[in-house]
């Protein structure tokens, strides 16, 4: 294995601004920047990186929806819009946020721009545009009204020569379109022109499949498989002297939510279909699905795509927020990097040519970790915490101090980075800035974390515990690299009333360790009845974490991927119908395994022991059954009183029978008044391996029985 991929190391951006939710909706950008291809360093400080989702939150408040996002550079400053929001944030380096409260700022799915030295805002289907002059105040005005109400996703964009356009599109049926607007007044010059419609038939990322959808949004009926795709967000970015009009397609619910972009020479059209959709595709990881938000240029002039994302808190689904870094090739193609899209990534400003460098190379290495728990509730189990799922997670049966998960990595690791996501079972406000949700708190979800190398001596790494403020994904960036094996995460205060519980506990770093393979032979078989289908093997590649399969339509621009964890096989839906494609496969390790789970040990071996009252027959009176584990070799039924028993194996044979007296069961000490050694033995195949002995021990009031499997042999 090579020590770095041979293929663009990619990854994702995330706003570590404290800002979690889901709802901003893309404004276009007016013109590049001045600067563009003249990179300058911008943050030099830690935290340099950060990892999707982004957090929304302001101030006390609870956690904000992040669907929708819009972002743009005004007077020097980043500006980040979100809908639904009554205000918005800037930043001077894209990590540090303020918050402005606007109350006058158009609420809903927003659209922002920047003409003649001010700000104007629009929001989609309604009349009213609003223009500041100082959007650090928060001050909006009623600037105009617009002719038409029916701005579907409205999407204002200004070009450099002062003329002013208005796109729209949100539908299952209806077509994108465009007009032209009068920059003083805001009317109609001309007719709206309709410029595409979705295409699912030949868009492969445009169609639902089988396992797509995550949640539904639909309460009223079914999905159908009839039913069309819907076609969102239209949002505009101008490079070298094109338009790429940028779409999403299907719908937050599905894991192939993403964006695809048309191509024209003029703002009016026409467009024509970039053959190298999608732009930001990702159906695998902790993050999936990226659609509905708008593409930006930051200070240098490097590409940045902000999406919409999938969320999931206490049995409810809604959408957050994340980030990649994108590019124009010389040819004009659009693309963006999804791989790596939810491991650390530098920040806008840290790295040049970001779409190819701004993985860090901080591998992920909590991936199909042991965990073991302080306590489960129902069928929330530990496992949930390491799996990569963001629709799982581990609850503890209370939101107590000191419930805990601690996760064995298996090895010494050098940990970077740590993001720790939490869930809301159980709790009196699980999502959402409803009537119940709106009184501020002043602590949120608080605790610490800990580092061992042995699973005894710890020592703290992180204390939250006084935490106030809703970080449903607390990330991490460690001043210096931390040597460990085993990490801890402990309860000290649940808000709500909730339990503590965890999506997953995500841990980064080994760069040094970590190891790229190109991998040879990959078959791949496209589906000749339905072309947007293909299907892929590869040899597996001997202690592999994963891998990235790359592919596109030339083999120098192979711009869309899939990662595939613990597998050497894929089924692909996102391929357009017209052109033949390469792929690649590359192995990717982070030096450390995963950890198999011992069915036997955590969901029963499948040979359950049970006690009855009564003689050995069928007609004793059931007091207890218990299904035996692996690695759990003592088993005690409680609240033996005398009379006669009889214990056997469930639906087998009777392993003992007999009376047990008062003398036996009631009385002080902890020595055995019974003991029967030998009740069967134990082995596999040929081999003894051990046996299986009971004892009786007294009790105040009554006594218990013990049955221990003893493996000696």
């Amino acid at each position: 294995m090579n020590k770095f991929p041979s293929f663009p190391a990619k990854l994702l951006t995330v706003l570590c601004f404290t800002c979690i939710a889901s709802g901003w909706q893309a404004s276009a950008t007016t013109a590049e920047p001045a600067g563009a291809g003249d990179f300058t360093v911008r943050i030099t400080d830690k935290p340099l990186t950060f990892t999707n989702p982004l957090n929304i939150v302001v101030g006390s408040e609870r956690a904000r929806r992040g669907g929708e996002p819009v972002v743009l550079i005004y007077e020097d400053e980043y500006y980040l819009f979100v809908t639904g929001s009554r205000g918005y944030w800037f930043s001077g380096n894209f990590r540090d946020w303020a918050y402005v409260d606007a109350p006058t700022f158009p609420g809903g799915v927003v659209s922002v721009i920047v003409m003649d030295g001010k700000m104007y805002a629009c929001s989609m289907n309604s009349f009213d545009v609003y223009s500041c002059a100082d959007p650090k105040s928060g001050v909006w005005e009623k600037a105009g009204t617009f002719d038409s109400n029916r701005y579907g996703d409205a999407n204002m964009y200004l070009d450099d020569d002062g003329r002013l356009y208005m796109y729209s599109g949100w539908s299952q049926l209806m077509p994108f379109k465009v007009v032209e607007l009068d920059p003083k007044t805001f009317k109609e010059r001309g007719e709206q022109k309709v410029l595409f419609f979705g295409d699912h038939e030949n868009h492969g990322f445009e169609h639902k499949t089988t396992g797509d959808l995550i949640f539904p949004y639909f309460d009223h009926r079914e999905y159908f498989p009839e039913e069309y795709p819907w076609i969102e967000g239209p949002w505009i970015t101008k490079h070298n002297g094109k338009y790429y009009l940028q779409y999403a397609a299907i719908g937050l619910e599905f894991l192939s939510y993403s964006h695809g972009v048309y191509v024209s020479d003029s703002p009016m059209g026409p467009f024509e279909y970039s053959p190298h959709n999608p732009l930001t595709y990702k159906t695998t990881g902790y993050v999936t699905g990226a659609g509905h938000g708008s593409t930006f240029h930051d200070k240098n002039g490097q590409l940045w795509t902000i999406c919409m994302i999938p969320a999931w808190y206490g049995g409810r689904g809604g959408a957050e927020i994340a980030m990649f870094p994108s590019a124009v090739d010389a040819r004009g193609a659009m693309y963006s990097n999804t791989a790596f899209g939810d491991y650390p990534t530098y920040y806008p400003g840290v790295v040049e040519d970001a779409v190819d460098n701004a993985f860090t190379g901080w591998m992920l290495l909590s991936n199909k970790k042991r965990v073991e728990v302080s306590s489960t509730f129902e069928g929330n189990r530990a496992g949930n915490a390491s799996d990569e799922n963001f629709m799982t997670a581990w609850c503890a049966e209370t939101g107590n101090p000191g419930e805990y998960m601690t996760m064995d990595l298996g090895k010494e690791c050098d940990i970077r980075a740590l993001q720790v996501n939490f869930d809301r079972f159980g709790a009196t406000v699980a999502v959402g800035r409803g009537a119940a949700a709106a009184a501020n708190l002043t602590r949120y979800q608080c605790y610490t974390v800990e580092v061992s190398g042995d699973n005894s001596n710890w020592r703290m790494l992180i204390d939250r515990s006084n935490n106030n403020r809703d970080l449903r994904h607390d990330y991490f960036e460690l001043p210096e690299p931390v040597s460990a094996r085993y990490v801890k995460v402990t309860n000290v205060f649940t808000h709500d009333e909730g339990k503590f519980a965890v999506k997953d506990l995500r841990i980064f770093g080994n760069p040094d360790q970590a190891e790229f393979t190109a991998v040879g032979g990959v078959k791949v078989v496209r589906n000749p009845e339905d072309r947007r289908d293909a299907s892929l093997l590869w040899s597996p590649v001997a202690g592999a974490d994963g891998y990235v399969v790359r592919y596109g339509i030339e083999p120098n621009k192979l711009y869309n991927n899939y990662m595939v964890y613990d597998a050497n096989s894929l089924s692909i839906h996102s391929l357009n119908t017209g052109p033949e494609y390469f792929f690649e496969v590359e192995a990717f390790d982070s030096g450390t395994g995963y950890y198999r789970e011992p069915i036997g040990a955590t969901r029963g071996r499948g040979a359950e022991i049970e006690l009855a009252r009564g003689s050995s027959g069928r007609g004793g009176e059931l007091i207890e059954r218990k299904m035996t584990r692996e690695g759990v070799n003592e088993y005690v039924f409680e609240g033996i009183t005398p009379g006669v028993y009889t214990f056997r194996h469930t639906f087998g044979p009777v392993l003992w029978n007999g009376e047990l007296t008062a003398a036996q069961l009631i009385g002080t000490g902890d020595r055995p008044t019974l003991t029967v050694d030998n009740l069967t033995e134990l082995g596999k195949g040929t081999r003894i391996t051990g046996s299986m002995s009971m004892k009786v021990l007294p009790g105040a009031g009554s006594g218990k029985i013990v049955v221990t499997f003893d493996y000696n042999r």
